[in-house]
């Protein structure tokens, strides 16, 4: 009778064991897999209106929100600019864009 018991003891134990191991592997599994980024989730969100709108800078001249290109000028200064500012500078500066 000893016996049994002790079999039944050290079964439910191992099952224990497994149970914990299984559900600590699937944790781990499901944490790998959130820090990928799923690029055709990514390309989508880009398409919308309110990422666009998201992507412009301020301008380094008149600090208003506009896509910029970006410009470095002959010492090495990098700056981006919206077009208008781009045109008022004109032949001042010698601006090359990255």
């Amino acid at each position: 009778m000893w016996i049994w018991m002790i079999g039944l003891f050290i079964i439910v134990i191992i099952a224990a064991v497994w149970a914990v191991i299984a559900i600590t592997k699937k944790n781990s599994s499901e944490r790998r897999k959130d820090n990928i980024v799923q690029l055709t989730k990514r390309r989508r969100a880009m398409k919308n209106s309110e990422t666009l709108a998201s992507r412009n800078q301020k301008c380094s001249r008149c600090n208003k929100a506009k896509r910029l290109i970006f410009y470095s000028n002959d010492w090495g200064h990098v700056a981006g600019l919206c077009k208008e500012c781009r045109k008022e500078i004109g032949d001042k500066q010698e601006l090359y864009p990255i």
